[in-house]
């Protein structure tokens, strides 16, 4: 009896010691990221039969388990992995907004000072001075284009670089997490769970939910992680890779790939958006496909309509030099980028329709030969709209056009299942250039001079002219005549060129009136009470064509008009002063200026960031209340701690008591028998 006595009072010093232990490894433990409380799990020591009954043996610790909750756990790596995501992106948004700058600075500066200059230009325009500040003006904005064009291609290569870093830690705990898949199994052999190796895993995975979203599903060959489309990262005891390579669509971006086993040599599957959902992988996919890429094309297509309003109105003009004007500023064609995997060698080229309304989106030109017939198949990837389709070969002589864009195939060809992206206003930043060597390209005046002759008796006036694209002007001038009416107010027009149409248009009216010149004696109407516009176009023999004038008053009879090529252009500054009112034009999209164009840039690379950035708060606040819960679970309570460990001092003391008893009896029995 007295030996059960000391087994039962060792029993629960041990239990006692495994209590202090435990509490101990708590405390220390209580700032370690990942660790979870342990608690003793004590039960009845198995008893034996006596004469006197059942008497216990005891105690024993069945286990030290942890405190774990799956739910609460999960849970919370999908908030974090929500947080990094918009946390990454918002960073980076919010870096491109401070690059971007006040919608009244920079670029909206030079763009003013640009169209200023141009109104001096307008003012005098044989000063060559005032050209050459121009022409500086110009090459300031140039550089600021091309300045803005640098920083994002900066910030695309940070953005390639913190994804490789990304797929590096990735890799690393994919395996990491295998390799304790493997350990923990080895370790559970013996009925007990290893607490250490479970808790290393658990935070492994949260760490890996940071970088990616992920799936974990729990087996007894313990977790499978997944990413979003099923990809394996890790199963059982095996890992799966990741790695990066030149994007098939953008070679200055980087696309994350699934390689398969760690060591395997299998062929890289590109990995799209939906499967990189969530972590900071995520989030710098998110942010160059919905940010980055959008907010260069909004300034790409803002500088290359820019240089298409001015190049078109220069070329409407005259030079000091009595030549036409020719281009200002220069950007290269849209940007046509092969699929990596392509076999075929076509060489694609792409312009635009209309530059000065370019589009913001991306294209994707395939070709297929499913249907027996070759098809060139071109189609909006930023809205997922097929917009035209061509089974004749592009070509310089029949090029496919569609969505704003002309597609020739100059050399090698498209073989089935080929396709090349095209983004519009892919190299407009950088390649932004003034292409005038001198100031004297600015063309100032306009080409041609309507005039009323100077020995008119009437009180009508002409403006002195205006032309469109594609104008010419005549080599003798056109002299027109007015006749009278008998009675009122509408006489006629005589002289306009045989072979032109004349549309005339009257004050607060949108409908011309068109009158095609057939003989010498056609007549065209004017009405001296409300006056009109009339426009020109021809062809006609002696080149007058796209012409257009305003007549106001009232002429007398025989009063003569003539329109001619301005030879004194060195004292007109017309053209220039169209060229400075480009400032209120709204060719770019039909509502907004050039310099208000920019300011909605700005203003929507701004409230991006802002969005980020609430949305980065809230699910801030989602993590820390997540974290909240887990711990009150998870975590250690440093009080209960030690209130733990003085009942186990206690109880230590109490069984030591209980062994102090038993060893007295002993030794009485002892001196019964001395």
């Amino acid at each position: 009896m007295t030996t059960n006595i000391y087994s039962i009072g060792l029993s629960g010093l041990q239990a006692a010691q495994i209590g202090i232990a435990t509490s101990g490894e708590n405390i220390s433990n209580s700032s370690t990221p990942g660790y979870d409380v342990e608690s003793p799990v004590f039960a009845e020591a198995s008893g034996q039969q006596t004469g006197s009954g059942y008497l216990g043996n005891g105690v024993t610790t069945a286990t030290v388990q942890r405190a774990y909750s799956q739910y609460l756990t999960t849970a919370l790596n999908n908030a974090q992995s929500s947080n990094s995501s918009l946390t990454a992106s918002y960073n980076l948004a919010s870096q491109l907004s401070n690059l971007v700058g006040s919608p009244t600075s920079g670029i909206a500066t030079s763009i003013t000072s640009f169209f200023t200059g141009l109104q001096s230009v307008a003012n005098a325009p044989s000063n060559t001075s005032t050209m050459q500040t121009a022409l500086s003006n110009a090459q300031t904005l140039a550089a600021q284009i091309n300045a803005a064009g640098q920083q994002y291609d900066s910030m695309r290569q940070g953005v390639n670089t913190q994804l490789s870093n990304s797929v590096t830690q990735i890799n690393s705990y994919s395996q990491q997490i295998a390799q304790l898949n493997a350990q923990i199994t080895t370790a559970t052999t013996n009925g007990q769970q290893p607490n250490q190796l479970l808790d290393a895993r658990d935070q492994a995975v949260a760490n890996l939910s940071q970088l990616v979203g992920v799936q974990v599903v729990q087996s007894n060959n313990g977790y499978s992680v997944f990413l979003g489309n099923g990809q394996p990262l890790v199963v059982s005891n095996q890992s799966y890779n990741l790695a990066t390579q030149p994007s098939s669509t953008n070679s200055a971006e980087l696309t994350v790939t699934w390689t398969g086993l760690a060591g395997s040599n299998s062929t890289p599957q590109p990995l799209s958006s939906a499967a990189l959902q969530g972590g900071t992988v995520g989030g710098l996919v998110s942010f160059v496909q919905n940010t980055l890429d959008p907010a260069e094309a909004q300034l790409g297509a803002i500088a290359t309509s820019f240089a298409a309003q001015v190049n078109n109105q220069n070329e409407l003009g005259y030079t000091l030099n009595g030549q036409p004007g020719g281009a200002l500023f220069s950007v290269s064609p849209a940007l046509v980028t092969g699929n990596t995997a392509n076999t075929g060698n076509a060489a694609v080229g792409v312009t635009l329709t209309n530059p000065t309304q370019p589009s913001t989106d991306t294209y994707a030109l395939s070709y297929s030969t499913a249907s027996g017939t070759g098809t060139w198949t071109l189609t909006d990837t930023t809205t997922n709209t097929v917009m035209g389709s061509t089974t004749t070969a592009p070509s310089s002589t029949t090029p496919f056009t569609a969505g704003g864009l002309s597609i020739t195939v100059s050399s090698g060809t498209m073989n089935n299942g080929d396709s090349y992206t095209i983004q519009p206003t892919g190299n407009a930043l950088d390649s932004f250039a003034v292409a005038a060597t001198s100031a004297t390209a600015i063309a100032a005046a306009a080409p041609v001079l309507v005039a009323a002759g100077t020995a008119n008796t009437g009180s009508a006036t002409v403006t002195p002219g205006t032309v469109t694209s594609g104008y010419t002007v005549p080599s003798t001038p056109v002299k027109l005549t007015y006749t009278a009416p008998a009675s009122g107010t509408v006489g006629t027009l005589s002289g306009f060129p045989v072979g032109t149409t004349v549309s005339i248009t009257t004050p607060g009216s949108s409908t011309p009136t068109s009158v095609a010149i057939t003989s010498a004696t056609q007549t065209v109407n004017y009405d001296s009470s409300t006056g009109a516009t009339f426009t020109i176009t021809g062809p006609a023999a002696d080149g007058v064509n796209n012409v257009s004038f305003t007549m106001s008053g009232a002429p007398a009879n025989n009063d003569t008009f003539t329109i001619s090529a301005n030879t004194s252009g060195s004292q007109d500054g017309r053209n220039a002063l169209a060229l400075a009112n480009l400032t209120s034009s709204t060719q770019f999209n039909g509502s907004a200026t050039l310099t208000s164009a920019y300011a909605n840039y700005v203003n929507s690379v701004g409230n991006t960031a802002t969005q980020l950035q609430a949305s980065s708060t809230s699910q801030q606040s989602l993590v820390t209340q997540l974290t909240s819960q887990q711990q009150s679970v998870q975590g250690v309570n440093l009080d209960e701690e030690a209130a733990n460990l003085m009942q186990y001092e206690q109880l230590y003391q109490a069984n030591s008591k209980v062994i102090q008893t038993a060893a007295t009896l002993f030794q009485t029995l002892i001196g019964i028998f001395q």
